[in-house]
């Protein structure tokens, strides 16, 4: 019934029942019909192309801060996960297709249970619903991308958007650091400096990934590069340095990229910082001064906080403190902390987990993040079976990223950012966990007619 309704003939009664009033608003209410218009395009797209809407999606993520309104809680990136979803439904059951249920769903629906169950069982329930909100949220982008990114093609693609977007972002915080000087480290596009770091940092493998594989557009892939190296310097964050020191000693170790490459990349990087700082000296090395300052104060808090989480997470051992529940509740767990901070976070994702959310949360995380690196290991072992380049290339550049984004969470708390949930899904879609490559189908031969 309902292909029938979406289809041929059968789309003549929508149709009618469509435009007849749409044609009465025109004829009364101009404004009103431009927007039923709208509207019934918009549903049009949704029903067409939901890949559409997951490539404006991950457009928009690099620029989460900026995007805001209507207020922080109902944001644009919100919305737009929520038309996402909806699209989606829609599709699927008007074409009635076939769910993606890949086993690496048990550990992020099992995380998606912890973290409900930590915020049940909270003392404040209501200062827990935002933060639970977006982790309901990523689990839900995780799911998507597993649901409408079909093949190798889709996942370059939505690689492509990812890292264009990240760049036009970097450029947005370099102007502001660098030419507006506003702000005293390279952010904006997202608000937390050490967040956008962390982004920008883990897009980097990425577009090293589509330098290699697409050679008609590398002046545009090396621009790339050296902006979001650029932005990630002018960050000033040491975990996100620390994570690429990590993704080069693990490419060499493991050869998964050559030295040639790793000495190329690490070349790139020092010579964006010495032009910066022929051009922007004076303004860098008052931002370097102030950082310096503070730095052992910055390990002393880090230290401090992360005891703080720890005698958190052994007061409440089974499900945490409850989601958002730390910056509440530091001030009587942390100790000792010689700065003054305007929020206090754990600047450690795993130990957040832990305090907030309770064992079940961290270990069904991990496992998570486990089972994503077993799916690129796999991706890249039947790589070199097939003598797969291309995608050997790809499974390599999004464990990258995976390196990046583990070693970096351990100084940050970024287990609510894109890199971890895009990469997870990603992965199970280019190593095939849930994609049964298309046989091909041999037309049967026509019985023979009797004699």
């Amino acid at each position: 019934m309902t292909a029938w309704v979406l289809e041929g003939r059968g789309v003549v009664l929508p149709a009618a029942l469509v435009a007849l009033p749409t044609a009465y608003l025109a004829a009364v209410e101009p404004l009103w019909a431009l927007v039923g218009v709208g509207a019934i395009a918009l549903v049009a797209l949704m029903l067409a192309r939901a890949e559409l809407l997951l490539l404006v999606l991950v457009a928009a993520l690099p620029w989460e801060g900026a995007l805001g309104f209507p207020s922080d809680t109902v944001s644009v990136v919100k919305l737009l996960g929520l038309l996402l979803f909806l699209a989606w439904a829609l599709r699927t059951v008007a074409r009635n297709e076939r769910l993606e249920l890949p086993p690496a769903l048990v550990p992020v629906s099992l995380f998606g249970v912890a973290v409900g169950l930590s915020l049940l069982l909270s003392t404040d329930v209501a200062a827990g619903m935002r933060k639970t909100l977006s982790y309901a949220l990523f689990i839900a982008f995780f799911f998507l991308v597993i649901q409408l990114v079909r093949n190798r093609d889709d996942a370059r693609r939505l690689v492509r958007v990812f890292a264009l977007s990240a760049t036009a972002a970097a450029a947005y915080a370099l102007y502001l650091f660098l030419v507006v000087g506003e702000i005293d480290r390279a952010a904006g596009p997202i608000e937390d400096p050490n967040d956008f770091a962390y982004l920008v940092a883990s897009v980097l493998p990425l577009v090293g990934y589509l330098w290699s594989s697409e050679p008609s557009r590398r002046l545009l892939w090396a621009v790339c590069f050296v902006l979001l190296g650029a932005a990630t310097l002018a960050t000033l964050s040491r975990g996100a340095l620390v994570g690429l020191g990590a993704l080069a000693v693990w490419a060499v170790a493991t050869r998964r990229v050559p030295l040639s490459g790793v000495l190329l990349g690490a070349a790139t990087l020092l010579s964006v910082g010495l032009l910066a700082f022929t051009i922007w000296a004076p303004l860098l090395e008052d931002r370097l001064d102030s950082k310096g300052r503070i730095a052992s104060a910055n390990v002393g808090a880090r230290e401090a906080l992360w005891k703080g989480a720890i005698e958190m997470a052994a007061d409440r051992p089974l499900t945490g403190v409850g989601p958002d529940a730390y910056p509440l509740l530091a001030s009587q767990y942390v100790r000792d902390l010689p700065l003054v901070l305007k929020s206090r976070v754990v600047h450690n994702s795993y130990l957040e987990i832990l305090a907030e959310n309770g064992p079940l949360a961290l270990l069904s995380f991990l496992a998570f993040l486990a089972g994503t690196w077993r799916a690129l290991a796999r991706s890249h072992l039947r790589a070199e079976q097939e003598d797969d380049i291309d995608l050997r290339r790809l499974s390599t550049a999004l464990q990258g990223t995976m390196v990046i984004a583990i070693v970096s969470a351990t100084f940050l708390s970024e287990q609510l950012t894109t890199p971890f949930w895009l990469i997870g899904a990603l992965a199970i879609v280019v190593a095939g966990v849930s994609r049964a490559p298309a046989r091909l189908t041999v037309p049967a031969r026509p019985a023979p007619l009797p004699a």
